[in-house]
């Protein structure tokens, strides 16, 4: 058993200089589906407030971006779509992931309850 404890001990000490290296790639800003303004197109951009007080900040959107609702991955013209039906765009959240070091948007996403 003594053994054991210190071949976890040693692991997780060997382990610590990997945990100091660990940098975030894709940094997630929630804001109100009000603070969006999508784009028209691919190509366009997205312009978005990082937080209440912020001003808006706008990125180029790329072929490669993902749309989503409720984990389902769908176009751009079909986000637009859906997310133009909902009300109450003040509380509702949408998730902007940005790639840290290519500062570009890779995913925009949504959660729309039964019914909406």
């Amino acid at each position: 058993m003594r053994t054991k404890i210190i071949i976890a001990a040693v692991a997780l000490l060997a382990a610590m200089p990997a945990m100091a290296d660990f940098k975030f790639i894709t940094q997630g800003y929630e804001v109100a589906l009000s603070d969006v303004r999508l784009p028209r197109n691919i190509g366009g951009t997205i312009a978005f407030k990082p937080c209440a007080e912020c001003s808006f900040e706008t990125r180029r959107v790329t072929a490669d971006v993902r749309w989503e609702i409720n984990g389902q991955a769908l176009s751009l013209a079909e986000f637009r779509k859906r997310t133009a039906q909902l009300g109450d765009r003040e509380t509702r959240p949408v998730t902007v992931t940005r790639h840290i070091e290519s500062d570009r948007i890779t995913k925009v996403s949504a959660i729309v309850r039964d019914g909406e």
